[in-house]
């Protein structure tokens, strides 16, 4: 099938009324501990997966073929396989830690706090399906740091069908704050914050402009051609801002341009990539991003993407240097399984 650009949306997630008093989690089975590894690698590093083989800068660890998304912690990758989520350590020693049932997940920017939906315990609706909860973790300690309360779901739910429609995201992560579930939530004390909607009927998260994630920070855009500007609102079109707030990246299309725009006067700058379109994966510090460069080829009747290379650019002059070798793309590959990753996204195309 002939893969086509898409307007990347920003999805809104409803929340799930609970019912009832909250009870201790005890009685619906001990969560799940989160793993750590012994020994701490660069999280700045550039990380890539390819063909079983997880990249971190100089470092390699095996993580196999069934692998559908990554995101790295202090001492190493956690990572999702059909609804299970994984660890493998710096060292390479890979544990199954729990059937989460969804491969949402998240990590704060410096990679010292995790989180994941999960669905292995917890209170159930009377088809004994369990309620969606959010967990966040110190990925340095293992520590949890917050959980859904454990809340029963109305007398009459039925969440499999509740959740076929309507999903509780997790929509990231910060040491502070977790945005789930229609609420922003303070990881200190578990308060919650409900979200707001704002003039264009978009659901706002309190704190979420404010927040420095992995990307940079997550805003909403406007402008045509060579010009591009901050909005209050990403009906327009949904942008990254680099951490230090100078340079602006549209990533309302795929595939996507290798072009920034200066925010202060919003024309537009070149990447010095490989090929013209550039996919951004994260920062290294302020002044150093890497991400993918994609050859593209629209008139390709199978797959428009060519061509992968993972690269490393310095932000003041858009140079980039390669850090992993040409990928080629391979029309025969049968899609089971993600053939190459970045951190944080799903399977590529």
């Amino acid at each position: 099938m002939r893969t086509r650009g898409v307007v990347v949306g920003v999805i809104a997630c409803l929340a799930l009324s609970g019912c009832g008093e909250s009870t201790g989690s005890a009685s619906y089975g001990e969560p799940f501990t989160l793993p750590v590894g012994a020994t701490e690698w660069d999280v700045t590093a550039p990380a890539w997966y390819h063909d079983g083989t997880l990249h971190v800068g100089e470092q390699t660890v095996e993580l196999g073929a069934e692998v559908d998304r990554f995101v790295l912690g202090a001492t190493g990758a956690y990572w999702m396989s059909e609804g299970t989520l994984m660890f493998t350590s710096v060292e390479g020693a890979t544990q199954e830690v729990e059937d989460v049932r969804w491969g949402n997940l998240a990590v704060s920017a410096d990679h010292s706090v995790f989180a994941t939906v999960d669905q292995s315990r917890g209170p159930t609706d009377r088809y004994d399906t369990h309620v969606i909860q959010a967990a966040a973790f110190d990925t340095r300690t293992g520590e949890q740091l917050y959980r859904t309360p454990d809340e029963e779901p109305d007398d009459r739910a039925d969440l499999a069908d509740l959740y076929s429609e309507i999903m509780p995201l997790l929509q990231g992560v910060s040491d502070e704050l977790l945005f789930f579930d229609g609420a922003t939530i303070r990881l200190a004390d578990g308060s919650r914050e409900p979200t707001t909607t704002d003039a264009d009927g978009i659901e706002v998260f309190d704190g979420y402009a404010e927040t420095l994630f992995p990307l940079g920070y997550h805003v909403g855009i406007e402008g045509r051609g060579a010009h591009r500007e901050l909005s209050g609102s990403t009906l327009s079109g949904v942008g990254l801002l680099s951490p230090d707030r100078s340079t602006i990246f549209d990533v309302s299309m795929w595939p996507t341009p290798a072009v920034v725009y200066d925010e202060a006067s919003g024309d537009r700058r070149r990447i010095d990539a490989p090929w013209d379109h550039f996919t951004l994966a994260g920062w290294s510090d302020d002044d150093t991003f890497y991400g993918v460069a994609e050859q593209i080829d629209e008139n390709h009747l199978v797959n428009v993407l060519r061509a992968r290379q993972v690269v490393t650019c310095e932000l003041r002059t858009l140079a980039c240097t390669p850090v992993s070798p040409v990928i080629p793309t391979d029309d025969e590959d049968s899609g089971e399984y993600a053939t190459f990753l970045v951190e944080g996204s799903d399977r590529q195309p």
